[in-house]
């Protein structure tokens, strides 16, 4: 069975909330605190209703599917902090399925869905030690500047021309 990308919906909101506290506990191990990491975990319950409570107004959040299992997810927005560009909020992929192509799968397909708008500049951001950096670097970002998350934490800001 191939992977489906499809709109996150209401029943989602549990398994997303456990695999949003698995993949930055995976992901972010040694680069946020660690009381963070764990908190992901034990607030899983509220994390889950604020899933619900908001699925109206996130209208770009999918979710990548294999057999069923959440396996990955893109949420983004069509406005950023940089005039005329789109802004991915959060593309991940479980860590076990990581290598696979399927992060490229779900940027691509963002990537057709801002097209739809005529949007030509994407923004990303990807916190300092993320081995994501990587890949946005490979997928053609540009890092243009660095941004504070959470206060502490430095996040590098990488631009994408969109063509």
């Amino acid at each position: 069975m191939d992977a489906i990308i499809r709109k996150r919906e209401l029943k989602d909101s549990e398994e997303l909330a456990h695999n949003i506290a698995v993949v930055w506990n995976t992901t972010y191990h040694k680069i946020v605190d660690e009381d963070f990491l764990k908190s992901l975990f034990d607030n899983e319950k509220d994390a889950s209703e604020r899933l619900k409570n908001n699925l109206n107004e996130q209208p770009f959040y999918y979710v990548l599917t294999l057999q069923d299992k959440i396996i990955g997810w893109i949420y983004f927005d069509l406005t950023s902090n940089l005039e005329d560009a789109a802004e991915i909020h959060a593309l991940y992929v479980l860590k076990e399925y990581q290598g696979n192509g399927y992060g490229k799968l779900l940027y691509n397909f963002a990537l057709k869905e801002i097209k739809k708008h005529k949007i030509k500049k994407l923004v990303i951001g990807c916190l300092e030690g993320n081995p994501a950096n990587n890949f946005y670097q490979h997928l053609g970002g540009k890092k243009i500047g660095n941004n504070l998350f959470r206060g502490k934490y430095l996040e590098n800001i990488y631009l994408f021309d969109i063509k």
